[in-house]
């Protein structure tokens, strides 16, 4: 049996940057243009994100051709069946997630292959896999983009069994562009500006490593900050970091790698009901189990097909993870064809939309011969 290859993913909008992980690798590697390291960037299509979010068809072939072009320079060569990839972006908005497992499916991938995150969990995983000192408290990471300097903090809450990781937005700095500032000038004000953010950020506890992410850090400038930023902390500063990430949530997707069941990531993406049915089995009454908590919603989605009783009425229930009482949720079938008990086929799609928002669609698929598929489709929104 053919091993497949692990793929991290991360697309932003000027460029994109892949990590992949087989049998031969030690360790994830991330893809070079050269033999220099600091050639990790591809260019994105400079209207692929004006595409994808107007939802035109081009903007998906767009999507489909540079992922393509992404995957082929991974060497050897590898077949998209084979492939197993996780994508990551800084905010996993609508229309991204369906637009992405819809390219990779064009490409040739098998649509359970493919997995999603932010870069806020892609920090997470990438902070894991790194020696224990590198996160026994928390974790820093500062990125300069554009006129921006954005922080994040990720802190492990060993209060619960598994432990929660949580990576949380911390300040935003403005900086602007330098106008008319000269270059010692610009520098200072840089400099005394990101001094006062870190100061702040170290404010909430106490911070075993650092990573900074972007060309715009330099010690040229950053003097003051840096000096304050590297006492008694580890401080890495490189721009692979969300893609080799991603390349490691993907293989503890598939149970590869440094193993972290003791750890759930937890963050305001994931989904924290468990959705079910109770539906006869082979004779026996079960709970059906359609949505898992534990999962980001933007890759919660469940399709299956069952034959109702003599009812126009289904039920759905919704369990919280967080110890909540159970609560149900009632679709009514309206004007549904009146047909002999056990004649009726029904598909349902479970698929959230937004956090906490799950979209439900039932559609009559009649029963073969007998009886045709009126057509009927039943849409319902829950809120969990």
């Amino acid at each position: 049996m053919r091993k497949q290859t692990i793929i991290g993913l991360d697309i932003d909008k000027q460029y994109a940057q892949i990590t992949y992980y087989n049998e031969r690798n030690l360790e994830p590697e991330t893809v070079s243009k050269s033999d220099s390291q600091d050639r990790y960037l591809i260019p994105v299509p400079e209207d692929l994100f004006s595409l994808i979010e107007s939802s035109v068809e081009l903007g998906l072939m767009t999507l489909a051709n540079f992922l393509k072009t992404c995957v082929a320079g991974i060497r050897p060569a590898v077949q998209p069946e084979y492939i197993c990839m996780m994508i990551t972006m800084k905010e996993m908005d609508t229309p991204w997630p369906e637009a992405l497992k819809d390219a990779c499916e064009m490409m040739g991938m098998h649509r359970n292959n493919i997995f999603l995150q932010t870069h806020r969990e892609s920090l997470a995983y990438y902070a894991l896999n790194q020696k224990r000192d590198l996160w026994n408290h928390k974790v820093a990471l500062f990125e300069y983009d554009d006129t921006d300097i954005l922080s994040y903090i990720m802190n492990v809450d060993y209060a619960t069994k598994p432990a929660l990781v949580k990576v949380e937005k911390g300040h935003v700095l403005n900086l602007g562009k330098q106008g008319k500032m000269d270059t010692n000038q610009w520098n200072e004000f840089r400099d005394e500006k990101f001094l006062e953010m870190i100061q702040d950020v170290f404010e909430s506890g106490t911070f075993s490593s650092v990573y900074l992410i972007g060309d715009s850090f330099d010690k040229t400038w950053a003097v003051e900050s840096l000096h304050h930023l590297c006492f008694r902390r580890h401080v890495f500063q490189g721009r692979n970091l969300y893609t080799k990430g991603a390349c490691y949530a993907a293989m503890d997707r598939l149970g590869v790698g440094k193993k972290l069941d003791n750890y759930l990531y937890y963050s305001e993406d994931m989904v924290d009901t468990n959705l079910s049915m109770q539906m006869e089995i082979r004779g026996r009454n079960r709970e059906y189990q359609i949505i898992n908590a534990g999962i980001n919603w933007f890759e919660a989605e469940h399709i299956c097909e069952f034959i109702p009783d003599d009812t126009q009425e289904i039920v759905i229930y919704g369990k919280s993870i967080l110890g909540e009482e159970t609560e149900s949720f009632s679709i009514v079938l309206k004007n549904m064809p009146e047909r002999p008990d056990r004649t009726t086929r029904l598909q349902m799609k479970a698929k959230f939309i937004a956090a906490g928002k799950c979209k439900v669609t039932i559609r009559d698929m009649g029963f073969g011969e007998f009886y045709p598929a009126s057509g009927l489709v039943w849409e319902s929104i829950l809120e969990v």
